[in-house]
């Protein structure tokens, strides 16, 4: 009894920290790619839809061009949306649970790897209130993080269970099952066969390759399967940056991550880091100096748990470092990374004999948790700080204006919105926000010139044809309104709102029964708009 109360009690003081100091999440709200993936989202709001989670992509995201295969996320956005709809706490919930279940994994894991339970609760604690790990609680999309990590560190215990003498098959089949799980919900969970390799080369040597092949084939697999139903996201992919670029780009990213890890105050939505094209720049090259150093490092200590800690960090990571993505770096990217940190904390509280510090420490990081959660209450106050930390990236300014613009903060939107256009000067998205604003304002010299500038920037944008045929219309330029406007459905037939602004120009333009057939258009698409104008 003794033995299972002292065995409980690592893990009740796990749960109540996490609880204490990331529980303020609970009053926060939805934020950034929660609008397509979740809010806008019409997949998720029947549970019926769920096994075409599993088959089309496109379920993901209420845009097609964001589709992504992660069948489980759109699991759980589902059944939190059958049980509260849109509450932000239920979701919130969710996320903290996921979390708290995988730092008791991790927990679990530094035990199964010899450390004992001090140890053991201040790695998971280390990995459990790091500041990186804020985003993944109070972020929604992030829980494909939580939830791949949480596969993936449930498929190498069961791994390391099937490694014992005379273990019986089902912890090899668990620890596959966990794998799939792992897959389906983020295709970061690619890392883990490497990871596992790792584990072999190190501390099981003799054992037989042959072990590891259904990981790589179940990766294989799963990689045809992402390759049919999100080629699209694929061919993007390799749009984005060529691969010097990429390699540039991502080995001054290690550094980044590397010092978010040992450092982490500089935490934001939007980092700001650019890319860069030249491996032979002086930053890319300090990278690879660093992940070289850090590897001598621990070969030279000769500790195959440093060495194992190292490779699992920077492992998880790989899959990111290799696919071009939009978004340079992310903070919740070091989700399951965090478990390297997790065993060099474990092999550091067991080596030294004066532990205070090491407590002080892990209270100093929930303290930042805590703090850091506020600053994702709402998306102003988010957008805001990302600002204030990257003011060279105009992606946060565009985000701080469009959440200013949502919440009828006209002014200080078009301050935010002119600033992400002065930094980018091609910003489509700035520029047709900024134009309606205008728009909105009566300046509308203004907001044609925007409109116009976003056209210079993607010919046929469908938002700017639309909202320039708006400002020709509100000129008394009828005819040059209808042309905008047929544009605009040559690219977006099935769009309501444009035939019916498309009908009112060419009634405007005494073309009645031209405005007849397009605004009957418009309500056959949307048979609420018909109460937006008269007979």
């Amino acid at each position: 009894m003794g033995s299972s109360r002292q065995g409980a009690l690592p893990s009740l003081l796990l749960l109540l920290a996490l609880v204490a100091f990331h529980g303020r999440s609970l009053d926060n709200g939805f934020h950034y790619d929660d609008g397509h993936s979740l809010l806008q989202n019409p997949h998720l709001r029947s549970l019926r839809a769920l096994p075409s989670f599993f088959a089309d992509a496109r379920t993901y995201s209420a845009t097609p061009e964001y589709a992504m295969y992660r069948p489980l996320v759109v699991v759980a956005h589902a059944f939190n949306y059958a049980l509260g709809g849109y509450e932000p706490r239920g979701y919130l919930a969710l996320n903290l649970a996921l979390h708290c279940l995988a730092a008791l994994l991790v927990l679990h894991l530094l035990g199964q790897l010899g450390f004992g339970p001090t140890p053991s609760l201040a790695g998971a604690l280390l990995f459990g209130l790091h500041p990186v790990q804020t985003e993944v609680v109070n972020y929604v999309s992030a829980r494909s993080e939580s939830l791949a990590g949480l596969g993936g560190l449930a498929c190498f215990s069961a791994y390391l269970y099937s490694l014992k003498e005379g273990a019986k098959p089902r912890w090899s089949i668990l620890s596959l099952a966990a794998f799939a799980l792992a897959l389906l919900s983020k295709s970061t969970a690619l890392a883990l066969p490497l990871l596992l390799l790792l584990h072999r080369c190190l501390f099981q040597p003799r054992r037989p390759w042959r072990e590891h092949l259904p990981y790589w084939l179940l990766a294989g697999l799963y990689t045809l399967l992402y390759a049919a139903l999100s080629g699209q996201g694929l061919e993007r992919a390799a749009q984005v940056r060529d691969g010097a670029a990429q390699l540039a780009t991502q080995a001054k990213a290690l550094v980044h991550y590397l010092l978010l890890t040992a450092m982490p105050v500089h935490l934001n939505v939007q980092q700001q880091f650019f890319a860069t094209n030249s491996p032979f720049a002086q930053a890319p090259l300090l990278g690879g100096l660093v992940a070289f150093s850090l590897g001598l490092a621990a070969w030279r200590a000769q500790s195959r748990r440093m060495l194992f800690a190292l490779g699992w960090f920077l492992a998880c990571l790989l899959p990111t470092l290799v696919v071009p993505l939009h978004i340079l770096v992310n903070d919740h990217r070091l989700y399951l990374s965090l478990f390297g940190l997790a065993l060099a904390g474990a092999g550091w509280a067991e080596a030294v004999r004066q532990r205070w510090p090491l407590w002080v420490g892990l209270a100093l990081l929930g303290g930042l948790c805590f703090q850091r959660a506020g600053v994702w209450k709402d998306e102003i106050g988010l957008w805001r700080d990302a600002a204030r930390r990257a003011p060279l990236m105009a992606e946060a300014h565009y985000n701080l204006g469009h959440a200013l613009h949502q919440q009828g903060e006209l002014e200080p939107a078009r301050l935010a919105y002119e600033k992400a256009v002065a930094l980018s000067p091609a910003y489509v998205r700035a520029l047709v926000n900024l134009g309606a604003l205008y728009r909105a304002q009566g300046s509308l010299p203004q907001a044609e010139a925007a409109f116009r500038r976003a056209l210079d920037a993607e010919p046929g944008q469908v938002e700017a044809l639309n909202n320039l045929g708006l400002v020709c219309a509100g000129k008394g330029r009828y005819e040059e309104a209808i042309a905008l406007y047929r544009q605009a459905l040559d690219k977006a037939p099935s769009t309501a709102d444009i035939w019916l602004n498309l009908g009112l120009a060419l009634r405007d333009a005494g073309r009645r029964e031209e405005a007849f057939q397009a605004l009957s258009r418009a309500i056959q698409l949307d048979p609420s708009l018909k109460e937006r104008f008269g007979p």
